[in-house]
């Protein structure tokens, strides 16, 4: 009997062991409190230029793959929400594939506050502590992902460190003074990192969860050259060259995707896993999210977008970009 006792206190030391180191290698997160502001206005989409028949094929083919929601923005106005399970536009999603461009519209805050010069200086000019050849690197390779490191993380960390030191506050705090309050957005997460100095620090490369309504909010940034409802938040033309390739041929601007064939040349896109999508097409301030399961294999990138744009007033058929024209590419 008392065997027993011992194996059944052995077991139970096991599990409770396995479970605490379960708890412990999941990541710590940081929850920033906000009280939203008032939601974006909506009209229909009729009232913002866009035929039904577009939105119904969008829906037709996303609600086949697996898409819990899609979202439709024009000029500032919410214009379609179509959901499926039990998401609403109050859902939080993590969506850590659209994580880094936070970092980049930063930075253009950063220049707005006169914090950050340029973006054509070294990396050593901000963060003395960074020597040799990564000190070398500019902002704008850390941005355009053209410096040495082996991965884009190094990149968007490095920009956060930058980040913290011009303006003398942690990165959680950058998000939600110069990004999150100002746009009128709610409480968010952001995933928790021990550094190499022994500090704790958030993630700025991934896993920030936040409302679907504030994704589309950071959506009408990127598709309106860094104003939100008349606010600038980045000095004119920022915001543009994030959307631009960074060099001839080129797939990406500042964290965003540029590449890919679509109904009008201006669509830029941000990816996370599950072919989840935030479309932005600034010639006609329109923004397209799509929020979901991996849809499979017959996944087509230019459907949702191609049938919305198109139904879209204002729309022109694609016309094909200049590759020979510099002024096509961002300054690099």
């Amino acid at each position: 009997m008392k065997a027993l006792s011992y194996v059944f206190l052995a077991v139970c030391v096991g599990v409770l062991a396995f479970g605490i180191h379960r708890v412990t290698q999941e990541p710590a997160r940081v929850v920033v409190e906000l009280v939203p502001g008032p939601p974006q206005p909506k009209v229909s989409p009729g009232e913002a230029g866009i035929d039904a028949a577009g939105l119904a094929a969008a829906v037709e083919y996303a609600g086949a793959r697996r898409t819990h929601a899609l979202l439709v923005a024009r000029g500032g106005h919410l214009v379609f929400e179509k959901y499926w399970d039990d998401m609403t536009l109050d859902s939080e999603v993590a969506l850590s594939g659209f994580t880094p461009v936070l970092a980049a519209l930063a930075v253009g805050t950063a220049i707005n506050d006169k914090q950050i010069p340029s973006i054509d200086l070294p990396i050593s000019f901000y963060l003395p502590e960074v020597g040799g050849d990564r000190g070398a690197v500019t902002l704008r390779q850390l941005l355009s992902r053209q410096s040495p490191a082996p991965d884009a993380t190094a990149d968007v960390e490095q920009l956060a460190r930058v980040l913290e030191k011009v303006s003398q506050q942690g990165y959680d705090v950058v998000i939600r003074e110069k990004l999150w309050k100002p746009l009128g957005a709610g409480s968010f997460s952001l995933a928790q990192q021990r550094l190499a100095d022994g500090r704790d620090a958030v993630r700025a490369d991934c896993c920030l969860g936040a409302r679907l309504g504030d994704w589309m909010r950071v959506g009408e940034l990127l598709a309106n050259d860094g104003v939100f409802e008349a606010n600038q938040f980045a000095p004119p033309r920022y915001v543009t060259t994030m959307l631009t390739p960074t060099h001839r041929d080129s797939p990406v601007g500042f964290f965003t995707h540029v590449d890919g064939t679509f109904a009008t040349r201006d669509v830029a896109r941000l990816e996370s896993a599950g072919k989840q999508r935030l479309w932005v097409v600034p010639s006609l301030k329109l923004v397209i999210l799509r929020v979901g399961g991996d849809p499979g294999d017959d996944w087509d990138e230019a459907m949702i977008p191609d049938s919305i744009i198109r139904a879209t007033s204002g729309w022109q058929p694609s016309t094909t970009i200049d590759r020979s024209d510099p002024k096509n590419y961002a300054p690099h």
